[in-house]
């Protein structure tokens, strides 16, 4: 679990027993003081940079010993009676607020710890390869000549991200067979990414006034939606940018300019709808979850979408799907290689479910995913949370305004 474990001698694990579960109560405590939740983050932060400077404790390692802690609690509290949902909801979302702190800063410090220490692996020879392959391509883009080489070794970070005047190859070029390469500094492109919205439909998105995480609901809600419409409107931007930088491109070189062209920044819609209007075509799972599942809209009864968040006729993808993940019910993969889509952004309901459903399947395919957190929600906030604890291993995870960030430069 530590890499550097043996740098400094055998853990004594008597000594970390007792100080995992002094700072697991210390946070709890701080948890159900308002007054000082402000100086819990803080310590949290300074401990999370320690243990992946110290350690190299990864994200996913967190999520273990979440599962292990709550396996005890659950096994312990149980024979005494007093186990049940309340309390797994409320360990949970303990848990998780302080690993989900002590792992961003975590992963902050290492970043910086890379920074400064010489990469082993020369990122500049996946890129000569790559302009070796394309090199009659670059060469017009160049203007027939070679550049000077640079004696300043790039980073991998500039390495993985374009310029107007060089765009780069396919990301899987810049990924080499056994060799590490962190997910995290690949950013988005807009020409090879693809927005895929789950599930937004109004059929899905009724608020249970019953329910004991309304208020959490009605907020999720809101900014799903709120967030969902920014993002839409930044990729409908950005691929207006391509196709005008296309037409211009088509006009100054022919119709052969453009032969091999893929616009990207594609707005991808997958919505729950049936076949049929009796919903015998929908999975097995849908039929036994429930009424609203086992009737979903069908061709008589088209799926409603909310307003903000609808396709745009003609223009964007609409996939209807009867499962969970979208990658089983419809052509989504078929689809998004005639694109030419390398990068998928997800946003949409639930976490847990159909937007980790189609993570997993997305990445398991070849696609570098990208979640935006704060699009997405769930029916509760420990269900949202322990869907991007599920996620973590297959996806990047970003706020909208980091997403927009990164899609900023419209022209690639």
């Amino acid at each position: 679990m530590f890499d550097n474990a043996g740098a400094g001698g055998d853990f004594d694990m008597n000594e970390q027993y007792n100080k995992f579960f002094d700072t697991v109560g210390m946070a709890v405590d701080y948890l159900n003081d308002v007054e000082n939740t402000r100086n819990l983050k803080p310590m949290l932060e300074d401990l999370g940079r320690k243990h992946a400077v110290a350690w190299n404790v990864q994200r996913e390692q967190y999520d273990a010993v979440g599962e292990c802690l709550l396996w005890a609690l659950k096994t312990g509290l149980k024979k005494r009676n007093a186990w049940n949902s309340d309390v797994a909801d409320a360990w949970e979302w303990a848990y998780l607020t302080i690993a989900r702190a002590m792992a961003d800063a975590g992963e902050e410090a290492a970043r910086e710890k890379t920074k400064k220490i010489t990469r082993k692996v020369s990122f500049s020879d996946v890129k000569a390869e790559a302009r070796s392959a394309s090199s009659s391509s670059f060469s017009s883009l160049d203007g027939g000549g070679e550049k000077e080489a640079s004696d300043e070794q790039p980073s991998s970070q500039a390495m993985m991200t374009p310029t107007n005047n060089h765009p780069l190859p396919s990301i899987h070029s810049l990924v080499r067979s056994g060799v590490y390469t962190n997910r995290n500094e690949i950013t988005l492109r807009p020409r090879l990414a693809a927005l895929l919205v789950v599930d937004i439909q109004k059929e899905l998105s009724t608020i249970d006034a019953n329910s004991p995480h309304v208020e959490y609901a009605k907020t999720a809600f809101v900014n799903m939606i709120k967030n969902t419409s920014r993002l839409l409107r930044k990729m409908r931007s950005n691929r207006a940018k391509l196709l005008k930088a296309e037409e211009e491109q088509q006009r100054a070189g022919g119709a052969t300019a453009t032969a091999t062209t893929v616009t990207g920044s594609e707005c991808i819609f997958t919505y729950c709808e049936a076949l049929t209007d009796d919903s015998r075509d929908a999975s097995l799972d849908y039929k036994l979850s429930g009424a609203l599942l086992a009737n979903l809209p069908s061709p008589s009864r088209p799926a409603a979408f909310v307003p903000g968040v609808e396709p745009a006729k003609g223009k964007d993808v609409r996939l209807p799907k009867t499962s969970c993940s979208v990658f089983q019910s419809t052509n989504l993969e078929y689809v998004l290689k005639n694109l030419g889509v390398e990068q998928l952004i997800l946003c949409g309901q639930p976490t847990d479910q159909s937007v980790e459903s189609a993570v997993r399947d997305a990445a398991d395919r070849g696609y570098l995913v990208t979640v935006a957190v704060d699009a997405c929600g769930a029916q509760s906030e420990a269900n949202h949370e322990r869907g991007l604890a599920g996620m973590r291993g297959f996806s990047r995870q970003l706020t909208t305004d980091e997403v927009i960030g990164e899609l900023g430069n419209g022209g690639i």
